[in-house]
């Protein structure tokens, strides 16, 4: 809440605001940069959300009273003291390093790493720089590393814009020179200082007028023959080596502290089951095939407030804003809309109208890439394809609140309206074994 959560909202704030404006400006920029506006957003979103519902559950003191409850039972024995005796005063140690570097981190990962298409493209060539580099030149192994690059270039190039990428990592370098403390920066700073004025745009049209990374043919040549001394001069590698070397410096600052908290996490880990004896914790499910179960339920989200557990096809009707991308209806869908032919797919409301139910919400879990994910009922019936959870849910990871976060999945009979209706794709339908 103090560090990450923020960092990432606001720099994606400033990303996504140069994405929008140029995508409004341009409909060949809103098409190539679609899908990076909405995977940007997704977790600026994401990370809102999960501050709010952390604050709201009041997750902090509760983790504390937890920690002070659990040092008052380690003290009650020789034993416990034994093995649990330092682990919260070693937490706070391991803290007080890293958090000293956990701002830097935030944004070279975000700002810079990830700030703009080009550094991250950079960032593939660092593989490629240290095969050239290696005592033992391995040149099937260089050749290998350079065709990948150059087999994703045409996709990289088709949604890339010039204009906006400049814009993009200008802003990122000037909000990291902004923010992060001079100890944390690279010395390209005192040189955008002391050469461009403190200008970052000036620097950046120099950057760009002399990396080859801008140009998918010189690019191409390159790789089909690579040189580590024309890369080692590419500006805006040797600006991603600089962020890199300095990010791997303060792994090497803050290793041992690393490996501390993680050995205070199992201990700590170890203790509460020792501690709660009779408390059901979480398995580790990482890697694992997962399964959540729970009721279709809707949900108080605050006072006099009330989500019903499903949505109509009506809320599409109401959102629809033919001047926002995002929410434009297709005629054909609003022409089934307002004749209401939902076939075999509809439902009927309390008076009796017929209605096309959406999306629904259950009380299950859910979490980063499970969207897409099927919902099953208690017969092993599909009835929805999971895709988000709430406002409330976005806290879910680290806090589970049972009365509040939900799940929202599309429900499958509006897919197969969509499919069968509105698509024309009877013969999907036909493959299918539909229950009603």
């Amino acid at each position: 809440l103090e560090y990450k959560n923020p960092s990432i909202v606001k720099i994606r704030t400033i990303r996504l605001q140069i994405m929008r404006e140029d995508m409004d400006a341009n409909p060949a920029v809103r098409i190539q940069y679609a899908s990076k506006y909405a995977r940007v957003s997704n977790y600026w979103k994401y990370f809102q959300g999960q501050s709010r519902g952390l604050k709201r559950l009041n997750v902090y003191d509760k983790k504390v009273a937890l920690e002070s409850e659990f040092q008052k039972w380690v003290l009650k024995s020789e034993e416990t003291i034994r093995k649990y005796g330092n682990v919260i005063s070693d937490f706070e140690g391991a803290y007080k390093v890293l958090d000293k570097y956990e701002m830097a981190r935030q944004y070279a990962n975000e700002a810079i790493f990830r700030g703009s298409d080009i550094m991250s493209l950079a960032g593939q060539f660092r593989a490629l720089h240290r095969l050239m580099t290696a005592e033992k030149i391995d040149n099937d192994r260089i050749k290998y590393v350079a065709d990948v690059i150059k087999k994703g270039l045409p996709n990289y190039f088709k949604d890339y814009n010039l204009s906006t990428d400049k814009k993009q990592f200008a802003a990122m370098l000037e909000l990291y020179y902004k923010d992060i403390a001079p100890e944390f920066q690279p010395d390209i700073y005192a040189t955008i200082q002391k050469k461009y004025k403190g200008d970052f745009s000036k620097y950046t049209d120099y950057v760009f007028s002399k990396t080859i990374l801008i140009n998918q043919t010189a690019m191409e040549l390159f790789l089909d023959a690579p040189n580590k001394d024309i890369l080692e001069k590419d500006p805006v590698f040797q600006i991603f080596v600089k962020f890199y070397d300095l990010y791997q410096k303060w792994n090497d600052e803050t290793k041992d502290a690393q490996n501390k908290l993680d050995k205070c996490r199992r201990l700590y880990m170890a203790g509460l089951q020792e501690m709660q004896k009779d408390r059901k914790f979480y398995p580790d499910a990482n890697f694992t095939l997962r399964l959540t179960y729970g009721t279709v339920k809707s949900y108080y989200p605050s006072d006099a407030v009330y989500y019903n557990y499903f949505t109509t096809l009506d809320g599409v009707m109401e959102k629809e804003d033919p001047n926002n991308w995002e929410f434009v209806v297709p005629e054909k869908l609003k022409q089934l809309y307002e004749t209401k032919d939902y076939g075999r797919y509809a439902s009927t409301d309390e008076k009796g109208n017929k209605i096309m139910k959406t999306c629904f919400l259950t009380n299950t879990d859910i979490t980063g890439g499970n969207s897409g994910s099927p919902v099953l009922d208690g017969y092993g019936n599909l009835i929805g394809l999971a895709f988000d959870g709430n406002w409330e849910a976005m806290s879910g990871d680290i806090a589970f609140e049972t009365e509040l976060q939900r799940t929202i999945s599309v429900d499958i009979r509006y897919v197969l309206f969509i499919i069968d209706k509105f698509a024309g794709a009877q013969n999907l339908i036909q493959e299918m074994t539909i229950i009603e």
